[in-house]
């Protein structure tokens, strides 16, 4: 509320005027729609006015002009509720406070109380009024009703802003100048460019709001987080390959077809660190019987781009798409092979886990108990794990849990190992494959509310 409510004498009130009480009304009026005004444009999602404005909507086309130039917007806003403001304590406050003065000129009350209460009376009921009428319900209603309000108000607000724009613009200079020596610069429109931690803010809030599917907010959630998942992290290691030499008999590659169910098998010229394309067994079956008798592989070979293992998700799943490849080689920084990532594995990513023809048993998903306990496959990445149960892995250098247990232990695992982390949990060794840990059992001993944790990040 404006000081200048309370600068009207206490008496010498004059005589009731209808006029002054009809025009402190419209004064009222005014100062709600400024207000309403200003924080609908400041509320509105910029993106639903710019769609209604490329639909042809002439009110979303002038809101959308002030949209971009804020900075004039909100000085012609709060120019507008100076000036109501100003003008309901200079009109409205006498007219009142003489009104009830009349009513009690019937009292025993003397000149100089009937003058003071009368006063009393008045500035509080102004008050009152400014501040419901005038303030909050038009700022809850342009709340409520952000694009609404602003494509109903866009006209007559703008109109208002061009009558006044050299007033508005001497004024927003000014405040621009004391603005930039505090060593801020003004800006005339709202960055409207998100991060993607605020994007994943959003999402959270859509799905407490119930507005987007659980599967939708996952996919959308693990969308954003592509670019910081590196190509080491989603492909299949070098050790579940399974490769053929390029000298091999095409035969062979039927065989293993048959055997594992795969279809794309890398090859390689002296040793797995030597890959030099890839073999998909439709090539085989499309070919001459001739050449499957007595061909070899690299009679069939394929290319098979090579990219770092530090090349995130994001860029490399747009390379892919570009030289129109499903499976990149992942090259360690000694140039030996590190693995295989496909395009299902950066799909797996988004939607979660697709059998496909690199994945060794296809992973499964983890088993959830009663008793707070999850099993999950070794090979799982420490990220996903605490998506799907709430668990944080004290930092590493390893990428998976097996990994992580094996560098907490110095030592290969054992069957039956377990660790326990200092906020209580504890993971136990299930199973082995090969040198690595094959399921792990992770248990929640102290920790009540880990299972709702594991719960959201299934979302």
């Amino acid at each position: 509320m404006n000081a200048t409510l309370l600068a009207a004498e206490a008496g010498g009130h004059g005589t009731f005027s209808v006029a002054a009480l009809l025009f402190g009304l419209f004064l009222l009026i005014a100062n709600g729609f400024f207000v309403a005004a200003e924080i609908a444009l400041l509320a509105a999602r910029r993106a639903r006015i710019e769609e209604r404005a490329e639909e042809g909507d002439p009110r979303a086309r002038i809101a959308l002009e002030a949209l971009q130039e804020l900075s004039i917007t909100f000085s012609g806003a709060q120019l507008g509720i100076t000036m109501a403001s100003l003008g309901l304590g200079a009109v409205a406050e006498p007219a009142v406070a003489a009104l009830f003065e009349g009513w009690l000129s019937a009292t025993p009350l003397s000149p100089g109380a009937r003058g003071g209460l009368a006063f009393a009376l008045a500035l509080s009921l102004v008050v009152f009024l400014h501040m419901v009428v005038g303030e909050m319900a038009p700022k809850n209603l342009a709340l409520a009703k952000a694009e609404d309000v602003s494509l109903r108000l866009a006209r007559s607000f703008r109109a208002f802003v061009f009558l006044l724009r050299p007033l508005i613009v001497v004024l927003n200079a000014t405040a621009n100048l004391l603005v930039r020596l505090v060593g801020v610069e003004p800006v005339d429109e709202v960055n409207l460019v998100h991060t993607p931690d605020e994007l994943a803010l959003a999402l959270r809030e859509s799905r407490r709001h119930g507005t987007l599917e659980a599967q939708d907010i996952r996919v959308m959630t693990a969308a954003l987080r592509l670019s910081d998942i590196d190509a080491e992290a989603a492909m299949t290691p070098r050790v579940d390959l399974v490769a053929l030499a390029d000298d091999a008999p095409l035969a062979d590659v039927l065989e293993r077809a048959a055997a594992t169910g795969f279809t794309r098998f890398p090859v390689f010229h002296r040793d797995i660190d030597d890959v030099v394309g890839l073999v998909h067994v439709k090539d085989v079956l499309i070919a001459d019987d001739a050449l499957v008798a007595s061909g070899t592989v690299a009679d069939l070979l394929r290319p098979i781009p090579a990219v770092p293992e530090t090349r995130d998700l994001e860029h490399l799943l747009r390379d892919m798409r570009a030289d129109r490849s499903h499976a990149v080689l992942v090259v360690d920084e000694f140039g030996g092979t590190a693995g295989v990532l496909s395009l299902e594995d950066v799909i797996e990513e988004l939607v979660g886990e697709i059998e496909d023809e690199f994945d060794i048993g296809g992973a499964q998903d983890p088993t959830v108990s009663e008793d707070r306990v999850w099993i999950v496959a070794g090979t799982l990445r420490q990220d996903e794990l605490e998506r799907l149960t709430g668990l944080r892995l004290p930092e590493s250098d390893a990428e998976t849990v097996s990994g992580w247990m094996t560098e907490q232990l110095g030592r290969l695992l054992r069957r039956g190992d377990t660790l326990r982390t200092d906020d209580g949990w504890q993971l136990r060794v299930l199973t082995l494959e090969g040198r690595r840990a094959g399921d792990v059992e992770v248990l929640a001993l102290e920790t009540p509310d880990a299972r709702h944790g594991g719960d959201e990040g299934q979302d």
